[in-house]
């Protein structure tokens, strides 16, 4: 196993650009058991590339974009 140490406090904003670019070139596919992930996604609001997790609903967003932080997409 390999451990990435991340600084979310810089890294949060580009790991959430990232999950979005992912997302918007249809990269990712979810299955569909993992509801609460697909919720968390749809309901996902971000401000100035700040997640509002006030209006997002469940926290699977904040894993996933740690998950695919070591995926590059051009």
């Amino acid at each position: 196993m390999r451990i990435l140490p991340v600084n979310f406090n810089i890294e949060h904003k580009n790991m959430l650009s990232h999950l979005q670019t992912i997302v918007s070139k249809k990269h990712l596919a979810v299955p569909e058991e993992h509801k609460e992930l697909i919720i968390s996604l749809r309901t996902a609001y971000a401000r100035e590339l700040t997640l509002d997790k006030d209006q997002t609903s469940y926290n699977d967003v904040f894993a996933l974009r740690m998950g695919l932080k070591v995926y590059l997409i051009n």
